[in-house]
């Protein structure tokens, strides 16, 4: 994983702590507002059917009601009589449309809780109080807490992301503390590697000469040299992941047809060895793209290697380098034993292992997938993977221009 990842990572961590933060606000504030907004409401509401219900209940003959409740009542021949302080509007109402009992009713822009009592006489009086203050007073009251809950919200989410770059602070040192122990440990073993290396192919050469060419000796003595070189690349491998991160902001413009015709030229007699045909195609013009050439090259080389290892005898490797779109593409398409579309996403990571038509082992990419990958992404671009069991497969640099 590279510094730019492990940044996405940190920062994912930072706002998923941040929004966790802020919904647990949200939910608390949006639950002790409706409970504060219902309970309030709720002891408003019952007071006034009390009062209302008292007073009409308790009317008299002058329908003398009280300032806040208004009277109004119908005898058994129709007739409306109302008490004083009625609005001239209010005597417009059509008191046998309410029903008995608690009820509202609307007057103009007014509105009113209502109580009907029915008596055997044939009457009927209303009693009418207005609401319509309190409902306007609950109106701002939802807005204000609706407001104070978005200003409440918007501070959680402040704290929300100081508290998530504190809590991922210590995972970030601990990253990079790695990351230097990575670069650091392969710096250090990278000459002991390249001398160990050198040493084992002089012993090889040295043994050719002096042992018979049936002597197992031989090639244990190959194994032991391929093991350290293998051994050498790893360690490569490890230092330019280590070391992605800051260097393709320091690149330089890179000739992809000279990098492509140099590769090539390099892994040609190890292809030869296999009887495998390499062959170059790009445009009459090689694009350039800006970046580090050896990284460039590392992650080039670990495709074509992969791609030479699995073509078989016979097969055929190409390695692509044209532009489209306003991208560059780098690619090593070959006829091998081709990749299962269902396990690209597991073969990005590192020393991830395909496998054949039986479920036997199949590709192995050791760190060469997740760095190609990575050296991809530290220069903006996409690694692309097409392919089918036993159709070959292609892999595809899509960088920016």
């Amino acid at each position: 994983m590279t510094g730019s990842s492990d940044t996405r990572l940190l920062r994912r961590a930072t706002v998923v702590i941040a929004l966790q933060v802020s919904a647990a606000v949200a939910a608390t504030v949006m639950l002790v507002s409706v409970l504060a907004f219902s309970l309030t409401i709720r002891a408003e509401h019952r007071d006034e059917e009390r009062t209302v219900r008292a007073v009409t209940l308790a009317a008299g003959a002058d329908l003398a009601g009280t300032d806040a409740v208004l009277l109004l009542r119908r005898d058994a021949g129709g007739t409306v009589r109302t008490g004083p302080g009625v609005p001239p509007e209010t005597r417009l109402l059509d008191l046998d449309r309410l029903h008995p009992g608690r009820g509202n009713a609307d007057v103009g822009s007014r509105h009113y809780e209502a109580y009907v009592v029915d008596r055997p006489d044939g009457t009927r009086t209303v009693g009418l109080l207005d609401v319509t203050a309190r409902e306007e007073a609950g109106e701002r009251l939802v807005g204000s807490l609706a407001l104070a809950g978005l200003g409440g919200i918007a501070a959680a989410a402040v704290a929300g992301a100081v508290l998530g770059r504190r809590a991922v602070r210590p995972l970030a040192q601990a990253l990079a503390l790695q990351r230097r122990f990575v670069a650091d440990a392969s710096h250090e073993l990278r000459t002991p590697l390249a001398v160990l290396h050198t040493r084992a192919q002089l012993v090889q050469r040295r043994a050719a000469r002096a042992v018979p060419a049936a002597s197992p000796l031989l090639a244990e003595i190959d194994r032991l040299t391929a093991d350290s070189r293998a051994l050498g690349e790893v360690v490569e491998d490890l230092l330019l992941s280590a070391e992605l991160e800051h260097r393709p902001a320091h690149g330089a413009p890179v000739d992809t047809g000279e990098l492509v015709h140099d590769l090539v030229e390099s892994l040609r007699p190890y292809a030869a060895e296999r009887n495998v045909t390499l062959t170059v195609r790009m445009d009459e013009v090689a694009p350039v793209v800006h970046g580090v050439r050896s990284a460039l090259r590392r992650a080039l080389a670990a495709l074509l290697d992969n791609a030479v290892a699995h073509v078989g005898d016979g097969g055929r490797v190409e390695v692509h380098a044209h532009a489209a779109d306003g991208r560059i593409l780098l690619g090593v398409h070959d006829n091998g034993d081709g990749v299962d579309p269902a396990t690209i996403g597991r073969l990005m990571r590192r020393f991830a292992r395909g496998t054949d038509d039986t479920g036997r082992p199949d590709r192995r990419f050791g760190l060469g997938l997740a760095l190609v990958q990575e050296v991809v992404e530290a220069h903006g671009g996409k690694l692309r993977v097409a392919g089918e069991p036993g159709k070959g497969a292609r892999f595809t640099l899509d960088l920016p221009r």
